[in-house]
């Protein structure tokens, strides 16, 4: 083992996205196997699509205000 390492050549990731956490976690056997097929069905791995499917949850995830508006704002265009 070296005392010091050169990083200076080293690749860094050119976006934020690139970046992973590793973290353990434990999931029901019935969940792994549905993120297994889900992730098979969408031509991904189960961690890609567990991500992704993370992601779309966030991203859909709205407080009940949000959606009124959202609601109104469609309704009252309607009526105009």
């Amino acid at each position: 083992m070296k005392n010091e390492y050169d990083f200076s050549k080293a690749k860094k990731p050119t976006k934020a996205k690139e970046v992973k956490v590793i973290k353990t976690f434990r999931l029901d056997p019935e969940i792994l196997q549905w993120l297994e097929e889900e992730g098979e069905k969408n031509g991904m791995g189960y961690q890609t699509f567990l991500n992704w499917h993370l992601h779309k949850a966030m991203q859909d995830h709205r407080s009940l205000e949000e959606r009124v508006k959202k609601l109104e704002a469609v309704v009252l265009k309607k009526r105009a």
